[in-house]
């Protein structure tokens, strides 16, 4: 698995390349495990805004 991180004017840019996923694991399984592990970091980075 290969991840990198580029900062951007917005913040950053996360790009990971994961290879090698056995036969056994579907390829959708994968993606969305990674959705849902990348919507709970953004959820531990941002700020909470208080008023």
């Amino acid at each position: 698995m290969t991840i990198t991180l580029k900062e951007v004017p917005s913040g950053t840019d996360l790009t990971i390349v994961q290879d090698w996923i056995p036969d056994i694991i579907p390829e959708d399984a994968c993606i969305l495990g990674w959705q849902q592990s990348l919507l709970l970091l953004e959820l531990l980075v941002t700020p909470e805004i208080l008023d």
